[in-house]
């Protein structure tokens, strides 16, 4: 359980919002904890959403995934 689903824009996806369950602000503070603890950075207005500090090193890609 998350505060919002993956890709919801809304204020539910935000880091510092109060209003979702305790189970899924445990669950949402439990994987940024992961996430930081390996070097990753949180963006602020969405839980699911992490970038690795040294991404701008990389060339972008815009490769078909299917």
């Amino acid at each position: 359980e998350m505060p919002s689903a993956f890709d919801d824009f809304s204020e539910r996806a935000h880091r510092r919002y109060s209003g979702a369950s305790v189970t899924a602000m445990a669950n949402r503070e439990r994987l940024q904890q992961v996430m930081v603890k390996y070097g990753f950075e949180p963006l602020e207005t969405e839980w699911w959403h992490f970038d690795d500090p040294e991404w701008a090193r990389f060339e972008l890609s815009d490769k078909e995934l299917v």
